[in-house]
C-alpha cells in the first residue's frame, strides 16, 4: 500500500488531520492533505490495568527491537519483566504491529516501548521519518498542531530562544491538539515522499509536575538500521 503514495498527484499541500473510531480508515494517511491519522479507541479496563502493571514492574523500561508480526508477543515476554496480567497488553501490541505491517505492506517493524517520566521532547518539532505510529497506554499523550496554523519559521533556532507559547509558532493555546490515552496515531514525517516541509508538528505532553507514561512507537526498520549504522561508524 505504501507504493500508492508514489502515484499521488503533484498537488499543493493543505495538511490536515483525519480521525476515526476504526483502524481500517487509518489508510487516510496516504492522502496528500493528511499528515496525521488518528484511531480514536478506548483501552478498556483489562488493557489499562495490564499496562499499569507493566509500568509498575518495569519503572525503567526501554524496550527496542525489530519484530515480525508472528513473534511480537514472544519477543515482549522474553525481554520485559511480566506476569499473566501482561497478556492483555502484549496481545494488543501484537495486534497493532500486525496492523502497521499490513497497512504499509512490510514484514517487520521497529517497536519501542518506554517508561517515561516528564516530556522527552518538550518543544514542538518535526521528525525526519516517513511515518511513525505512536500511542500512550498510561498517562498523558502526544500534542500536535494542525499544519495550516503553524509558522514553521519559528521551529528550532527560529524561535530565537523564546518558548513555543510566545514565539509565534502558533497563535493561541486552543490551537494545541492532544491525543487521548489509548488513541493510535500515524504521524507523517519530513521523509515521506513529497512531504518535505509538511511533517506533523508535535511534542511531548506538557503539564505541571512529573508524570508517568507508558509510550509506544512503531517505525519502519530502515530508520533503525540507519541510526545504528551511523553510531557504529562513529
Amino acid at each position: 500500500m505504501i507504493d500508492d503514495l508514489k502515484n499521488q498527484p503533484d498537488l499543493a499541500y493543505n495538511s490536515s488531520s483525519f480521525q476515526s473510531n476504526v483502524f481500517s480508515e487509518m489508510s487516510e494517511i496516504f492522502k496528500v492533505k493528511n499528515n496525521i491519522s488518528i484511531w480514536q479507541r478506548n483501552l478498556g479496563n483489562s488493557l489499562l490495568e495490564s499496562s499499569k502493571n507493566i509500568l509498575t514492574s518495569n519503572p525503567n523500561l526501554e524496550f527496542s527491537k525489530i519484530v515480525k508480526p508472528d513473534n511480537v508477543e514472544k519477543t515482549l515476554f522474553e525481554n520485559i519483566d511480566s506476569s499473566k496480567k501482561s497478556d492483555y497488553l502484549f496481545k494488543d501490541i501484537s495486534k497493532v504491529v500486525n496492523m502497521f505491517c499490513d497497512l504499509f505492506s512490510v514484514d517487520s517493524a521497529w517497536l519501542r516501548l518506554d517508561a517515561v517520566y516528564g516530556p522527552m521532547c518538550p518543544r514542538f518539532h518535526v521528525d525526519s521519518v516517513k511515518c511513525r505510529l505512536v500511542t500512550t497506554y498510561v498517562g498523558p499523550a502526544t500534542q500536535w498542531l494542525i499544519n495550516d496554523i503553524v509558522d514553521r519559521s519559528k521551529l528550532g533556532h527560529g524561535n530565537e530562544g523564546q518558548s513555543d507559547e510566545v514565539s509565534g509558532l502558533y497563535l493561541k493555546e486552543s490551537d494545541v491538539n492532544q491525543l487521548a490515552m489509548g488513541h493510535i496515531a500515524l504521524l507523517k514525517g519530513e521523509s515521506w515522499d513529497g512531504n518535505k516541509g509538511s511533517g506533523l508538528v508535535h511534542r511531548s505532553p506538557q503539564q505541571e509536575g512529573e508524570y508517568k507514561r507508558l509510550y509506544m512507537t512503531i517505525d519502519f526498520t530502515d530508520l533503525y538500521f540507519k541510526i545504528f549504522r551511523n553510531r557504529l561508524e562513529l
